[in-house]
């Protein structure tokens, strides 16, 4: 092996891997074999024979110290048209040019590149490997409206040399991260391990890799600031992530995703490793990782190892103002809310929402108050674009032209199992009513006294769907905004003592 010949390479501009780099040792500051100075002219790529340094029939190797610490930064050997090797220009790299090849340099921005060259004698030639270093990808999100897992993302990620992370330069737009907007390295087929953390939201978030082509996904619950499980995501998988919108003193939603590299040996390791089934109820029911707590005042709900206990007691006395688990409005009664912000709710077109079923335990000796079984209520984007918002209830009435659930006993009186289902076909109550729809039942003044079908609120309002927001109800709680769907046991003046084992919650099956 010969000394080794340096050369430092000024771009003033990004370098976007074509177009040879038209320089020639005369070009060259610097009169020692040993070292080379010159800035790039134009083009991103040299040949075999480095600027005519060396024969072009050479075999040598090159590394590449670059003053970029982008990980998307990258530098490519090409036999033809055909990508060989790539490798990261974050921290010294060490690569083999075999006449014939060339060296690609890929680059976001300005840089100095720095080789260091020796020429291979023969037997270097059979033991020289070229190496990269497996560095972490972090990205940065915002988005002040919350994440949704609707179509793929289409957006542009820099690298912000500050605070070291790619980043889009305004609020990142609706649906769920390619891989490939992170890393858009043909490696990437190779696969990392990925995970997230969402802060800054009202509520839980949900994340998991989804199919491009399926849209399957395995989703996972997540509270703000906490980091999810690390995920094995490759080619062109996506990055899903479903958030509430901004939580009240935030300035916005952020989402930090993080790819870690994986070796094969790694990866057979984790095959071999038990792994924890994801919690979740029978196959067609909506998952238990999507429902959260939404109660008020003396009432909860609770994960038991069946499902969820909901609650409330015979007692009151929260105050009705933000942070102290109070109403909205004026209630001063117990009212257990269990929401679900399952994916396949949120954006549901309202004439796409068929049947609503639960499987339940009533756990309540001597309470035979119709308030003390669960009824289910449904949130609104009337219009579809935010700007009126109605909460759909589906209970039981003892005026059957009222009633919209049923109750199937599931086993003998005593074990008090039941089935309640929504058997409304296609019919519901508005709170407040609706305006321009005429109700199909009306018995009377009061909202709780008028059913609409379904069909006619579509007729005034076509682009009518499920969402999440604040529809800022006195019914609700005073601080929180609301998933499309959710478990109701109790009311705004409720003050029994009830308790129901909520089994399992059915969309559309």
């Amino acid at each position: 092996m010969t000394e080794p010949t340096s050369i430092r390479l000024t771009a003033t501009a990004p370098l976007n891997g074509s177009g040879t780099i038209p320089l020639t040792r005369d070009n060259f500051a610097g009169t020692s074999r040993r070292l080379y100075s010159a800035t790039i002219p134009s083009g991103s790529r040299l040949t075999s024979d480095i600027f005519g340094i060396f024969s072009s029939g050479a075999h040598t190797s090159i590394t590449v110290t670059a003053s970029t610490d982008n990980p998307r930064d990258v530098l490519r050997v090409y036999l033809g048209a055909t990508v060989r090797s790539e490798h990261r220009l974050a921290g010294p790299q060490t690569i083999t040019l075999a006449p014939g090849e060339e060296l690609a340099f890929i680059t976001e921005a300005p840089t100095v590149l720095l080789l260091v060259v020796n020429e291979l004698a023969e037997a270097d030639q059979t033991i020289r490997l070229d190496r990269s270093p497996p560095a972490v990808i972090r990205a940065r999100l915002t988005r002040n409206a919350g994440f949704t897992t609707t179509g793929v993302m289409n957006v542009a990620l820099h690298w912000s040399t500050s605070a070291h992370v790619l980043e889009a330069t305004s609020s990142a737009p609706a649906g769920a991260l390619p891989l490939e907007a992170l890393d858009p390295r043909q490696s990437r087929y190779a696969g990392y391990y990925w995970r997230v953390r969402v802060s800054g939201c009202d509520g839980p978030a949900l994340v998991g890799p989804a199919n491009r082509l399926t849209g399957d996904a395995s989703l996972e619950q997540l509270l703000p600031g906490q980091w999810s499980t690390p995920r094995r995501v490759s080619h062109d998988d996506l990055l899903a992530v479903l958030s509430p919108p901004v939580r009240a003193g935030c300035p916005t939603v952020i989402a930090e995703h993080e790819l870690l590299p994986v070796t094969e040996a790694q990866h057979l390791a984790n095959a071999a490793a038990p792994t924890t089934p994801p919690l979740t109820q029978p196959a067609g029911a909506i998952p238990w990782a999507t429902f959260s707590d939404y109660s008020v005042n003396a009432a909860g709900a609770d994960r038991h190892e069946a499902g969820y206990l909901m609650w409330t007691h015979a007692i009151t006395g929260n105050s009705n103002v933000i942070g102290n688990k109070g109403f909205h409005g004026i209630g001063t009664g117990n009212k257990a809310m269990l929401g679900t912000d399952a994916p396949a709710l949120l954006g549901l077109p309202l004439a796409q929402l068929t049947a609503l079923s639960a499987r339940y335990a009533l756990r309540t000796a001597g309470n035979t108050h119709i308030l003390n079984r669960p009824y289910i209520n449904i949130l609104i984007d009337v219009n579809g674009d935010g700007t009126l918002y109605k909460i759909g209830v589906l209970d039981r009435d003892p005026n059957p032209a009222l009633n919209l659930l049923v109750d199937v006993a599931q086993a003998d009186p005593t074990d008090h199992e039941y089935q309640l289902s929504w058997i409304g076909a296609g019919k519901l109550k508005i709170v407040n009513e609706l305006p321009g729809v005429t109700p199909a039942v009306d018995l009377g003044a009061g909202w709780h006294n008028k059913i609409f079908q379904v069909s006619d609120i579509l007729a005034v309002y076509p682009d009518a769907k499920l969402t999440r927001a604040f529809p800022a109800d006195n019914g609700l709680p005073a601080d929180l905004t609301m998933p499309p769907l959710w478990i109701v046991l109790g009311d705004s003046t409720y003050t029994r003592y009830s308790r129901v084992l909520l089994r399992e919650v059915r969309l559309n099956s």
